[in-house]
């Protein structure tokens, strides 16, 4: 008996090893994203928002990064856009961002609207301010882009 019992312990523990499963907490986006949804048809931005235009002045990036893929809808597959609307302070900085419309919603548009609040402008003239700007993000097939 004493001979088989590390024969015994050596299967249990394989056992128990196949039994384990992925990480949990590992992110989705290290995974091929697969769709599983089509994507949404965008809408037409002067209906979605008020899209006046950014009118005030010259509206010239000096960082704006695009928002990350949702973790949670790439790991299911899903597509999406979200439209975003926000003014520019003499300073440059993002003020007023708020999310005007998006599909299917959620961490979508969590995502645009942090990533268009951490956005910078060159300065504007003194006394100047930027109303009525408007972004339509695409998150489709895994990859972000503005449109």
């Amino acid at each position: 008996m004493t001979a088989l019992r590390p024969l015994l312990m050596t299967c249990g523990l394989l056992a128990l090893a196949g039994c384990a499963s992925a990480n949990p907490f590992a992110d989705p986006r290290d995974q091929v994203f697969r769709v599983t949804s089509d994507m949404p048809v965008p809408p037409n931005v002067e209906r979605a928002a008020d899209a006046s235009g950014c009118s005030g002045g010259q509206l010239n990036a000096v960082e704006a990064r695009l928002p990350d893929y949702p973790a949670r809808g790439w790991s299911r597959g899903l597509q999406g856009w979200t439209v975003v609307q926000f003014d520019v302070r003499e300073d440059g900085l993002t003020q007023g961002v708020h999310v005007a419309r998006g599909v299917p919603g959620g961490s979508f548009n969590r995502e645009a609207e942090r990533a268009v609040r951490d956005w910078r402008f060159a300065p504007l003239e003194p006394g100047e301010q930027l109303t009525g700007c408007v972004v339509l993000f695409e998150f489709t097939q895994g990859l972000v882009r503005v449109r």
